[in-house]
């Protein structure tokens, strides 16, 4: 695929998002232009979480795109179509990933990446969107703190280039993404699905009531997940309602 991308790096920067969100309030650069860093001093996870990376051994950047083609009710594909592409990207590795909901990247019972998408709406679809993504590449020493992170080192036990991996991540997404203009979101769902972290599988889940046995069935158009209990009730949750044991 041919490089249609615009990539900004910056050694240091607070975060890779704040600076492409900033950037898009200023001047609304081409789609895919590439925020990246070597090393970000307040890092942004899911629901205010920090991500931790050591300074230039992992890809930290942002993406932004103009998503005006999903509607607000079907947002949650564009994270479906983003974590299908760092599959595809691992993949290529031959490394076996899952999709843990909502939107981190497990190899075995580890994690190799984090997303966080931030979007602007306009009326009923997506004006912009802001996709940040931080994938372990060449970090094999973890804080304590973090006991279940891995690496593409780790697993491959060898070390990455970052500028040839960040491209070809970016062609791998680009790509996903570009063809979701095109491709039935049941197509999307079903690839997304046979990723899915513990689907189908018994596993032991936490909510507001406490700890529960019970299965991942299937995730709704809306981002919301279906669990069902060891006595066949169905419970449907939304971010940050859920925590995987």
């Amino acid at each position: 695929m041919d490089s249609n991308y615009h990539i900004i790096h910056l050694s240091e920067i607070n975060s890779t998002n704040d600076f492409a969100k900033e950037l898009i309030s200023k001047q609304f650069p081409v789609e895919f232009t590439v925020i990246s860093c070597d090393y970000q001093t307040k890092g942004k996870g899911q629901h205010s979480n920090v991500w931790h990376s050591d300074k230039a051994k992992n890809l930290t950047f942002s993406l932004i795109t103009y998503p005006t083609h999903i509607q607000i009710d079907n947002q949650f594909y564009l994270s479906k179509l983003i974590s299908l592409g760092i599959i595809d990207y691992l993949e290529s590795k031959k490394i076996e990933c899952k999709i843990k909901w909502p939107n981190d990247i497990y190899y075995e019972n580890k994690k190799i990446c984090g997303i966080l998408i931030e979007n602007t709406i306009s009326g009923t679809i997506l004006k912009t969107a802001v996709i940040g993504i931080g994938i372990n590449i060449n970090q094999t020493e973890f804080p304590k703190d973090i006991p279940n992170a891995v690496s593409l080192s780790g697993i491959l036990k060898k070390q990455f280039n970052l500028n040839e991996e960040l491209e070809l991540l970016l062609n791998f997404l680009i790509m996903r993404y570009m063809n979701s203009h095109k491709i039935n979101f049941t197509i999307i769902n079903e690839a997304y699905h046979k990723h899915l972290y513990k689907i189908n599988q018994p596993a032991l889940f936490k909510d507001k009531n406490g700890i529960f046995e019970g299965t991942v069935c299937e995730t709704l158009h809306d981002g919301r997940i279906i669990i069902e209990t060891l006595d066949k009730k169905v419970n449907i949750y939304n971010f940050k309602e859920l925590e995987f044991l």
